[in-house]
């Protein structure tokens, strides 16, 4: 595991060609992202959680989607407010795209999910959900 693998699967599932922060590699395969400061403070923790890389491609966070989505030029399923409601519930969804792909309603990234089959899979937290 490595940011180099992270680097090419953005390129190879969702088509992003460059980013404007750095990745560092967590345990677990998690990945996060931040951008360097100059400031000498004692440091607990660097970045955002960007996403995990599995064992078929990378999964994004939340806060990944809205780190690369605008720059996203596949691998992005657009979808309407009913769905997203949905997915904002915790629902899988109806929706075409093979692996892992990012939801985008509007302007908003709702996450990550894995299109398989017509379905989209729901892989939002369930701290996150709405009732």
């Amino acid at each position: 595991m490595s940011v180099a693998r992270v680097l090419r699967l953005l390129k190879e599932q969702f088509g992003v060609e460059d980013i404007d922060f750095k990745l560092r590699e967590g345990g677990g395969g998690r990945f996060y992202a931040y951008r360097e400061c100059r400031l000498e403070v004692e440091e607990f923790a660097s970045g955002v959680y960007f996403g995990t890389l599995e064992r078929d491609g990378l999964r994004l966070s939340v806060e990944g989607c809205y780190l690369v989505g605008k720059s996203a030029r596949k691998g992005v399923v657009k979808v309407g407010r009913e769905q997203a409601e949905r997915w904002m519930r915790g629902e899988n969804i109806e929706g075409e795209g093979d692996g892992y792909v990012i939801l985008r309603w509007g302007n908003y990234f709702l996450g990550c999910g894995k299109a398989r089959e017509g379905k989209v899979l729901n892989y939002l937290p369930k701290e996150r959900r709405v009732p």
